[in-house]
C-alpha cells in the first residue's frame, strides 16, 4: 500500500508527477539511498528527466514525504 502525504499531492500536481511515476520508482529503481533523517530515496529516470522520491518503509507500505525532478543519479 502507498499512502501520500498532503505535502507530496501538492509537489507532484506542481511538478507534474504522478502516482505512475512514483509507483515505477519504487518497483524499479535505478538508484536507492537514504537521506535526512533515515529517510529512504529512490531515484528513477523518465524521459522528462530524474526524479527523487523520499518515503519511509514500513513493513507492507509506503509512507511517500516527497517527490522532486533531480539533476543527475
Amino acid at each position: 500500500m502507498i499512502y501520500y502525504t498532503g505535502h507530496v499531492r501538492g509537489r507532484m500536481l506542481l511538478r507534474g508527477i504522478t502516482e505512475e511515476m512514483i509507483q515505477k520508482a519504487l518497483v524499479n529503481p535505478d538508484k536507492v539511498g537514504v537521506g535526512y533523517d533515515v529517510r529512504d530515496l529512490v531515484f528513477k529516470k523518465f524521459p522528462r528527466g530524474i526524479i527523487k522520491i523520499v518515503f519511509i518503509k514500513k513493513k507492507t507500505s509506503y509512507i511517500i514525504i516527497s517527490a522532486i525532478w533531480h539533476t543527475k543519479i
